[in-house]
C-alpha cells in the first residue's frame, strides 16, 4: 500500500507537464518554433489538445460499436456558396482534371517512347562509357514511373469528383 501511492504520483506527473511553445521569426524571414524561450520569441497559447478519433475500421475490428458521424457546424460567419456555383466549380475541377490526366498520358506514351528508343541505341560515348548509358536509362525508367503515378493519382481524383 505504501508503494501504492508514489506509483500513482509518479504515473500522474506526464499529464502535468506542459510545455510552452515560442514562435521566433527571425532576420531573413525563417520561423523557428521551439520549447525553449528565445530573445525576440513570441509565445504561443493553444486552448486546448486537439485528439482525433481512430478510423471507424479499426473501431469496428476491436468489437466496439462505432459512433455516429459528427459534424462540426461552420461559424456564423463562415462564407457560404450556393448550390449552383458549388457544381460548377466542381463541373471545372473535374474538367482540369480530365485536361491534365489527357496531358500526363500523353507525357507517358512520349516517356515510354523514349525509354524503347533509348534501349536499343547507344551513343558513342555512352559506348566508351557503359555508366552514362546506365544512367540515362535509370533517367527514363524513373520519367516513366513519374508519369504512371500521375496517371494513377489523377484516375483516382477524377472517381472522388461528383
Amino acid at each position: 500500500m505504501k508503494l501504492l501511492y508514489p506509483l500513482l504520483a509518479i504515473l500522474m506527473l506526464p499529464s502535468l507537464a506542459l510545455a510552452d511553445i515560442y514562435k521566433y521569426v527571425d532576420e531573413n524571414g525563417h520561423v523557428t518554433f521551439t520549447n525553449t524561450p528565445m530573445k525576440g520569441a513570441q509565445r504561443i497559447y493553444i486552448d486546448s489538445i486537439s485528439v482525433i478519433p481512430a478510423p471507424a475500421k479499426s473501431r469496428a475490428k476491436s468489437g466496439g460499436n462505432t459512433a455516429p458521424k459528427v459534424s462540426t457546424p461552420s461559424p456564423g460567419n463562415f462564407p457560404k456558396v450556393d448550390a449552383a456555383t458549388q457544381k460548377s466549380r466542381d463541373s471545372n475541377r473535374k474538367q482540369i482534371l480530365q485536361d491534365e490526366l489527357g496531358s500526363e498520358k500523353t507525357a507517358l506514351a512520349g516517356a515510354k517512347q523514349a525509354l524503347a528508343d533509348a534501349e536499343g541505341n547507344r551513343s558513342a560515348d555512352e559506348k566508351a562509357n557503359p555508366q552514362r548509358y546506365v544512367e540515362r536509362l535509370g533517367r527514363l525508367r524513373e520519367a516513366v514511373v513519374t508519369h504512371e503515378k500521375n496517371v494513377t493519382a489523377l484516375n483516382n481524383e477524377l472517381t472522388r469528383v461528383r
